[in-house]
């Protein structure tokens, strides 16, 4: 069934939106994953920390090339960088908690 039979669904589905958030809090889990042994036992729940995370994160959508690049300047703010990175170790402590499945 393709989404033709959904008209708002199959719009937006052509729509160049980027939420920078997902990459941003995907990346910044990765890199804490390296850098502390620590976190290496939540790589099976990587997905659900990132869910946790982006749910507790502002999203950072854009549209155009001005959008791109006002997002792109925040987020190399190192105190922004710093307010998600302390969202993902939240979300890794909660996801440890209580660990699906």
């Amino acid at each position: 069934m393709g989404l033709e039979k959904f008209p708002i669904l199959y719009i937006y589905s052509n729509m160049d939106i980027q939420n920078y958030m997902e990459r941003m809090i995907g990346n910044l889990l990765d890199g804490l994953i390296k850098e502390y042994p620590e976190y290496r036992d939540i790589e099976p729940f990587k997905e659900e920390v990132i869910a946790f995370s982006l749910n507790k994160a502002e999203p950072l959508y854009s549209t155009t090339d001005l959008g791109h690049a006002v997002i792109e300047a925040r987020i190399v703010d190192s105190g922004f960088r710093s307010k998600i990175t302390a969202i993902i170790i939240e979300a890794i402590e909660k996801v440890r908690a209580n660990p699906r499945g």
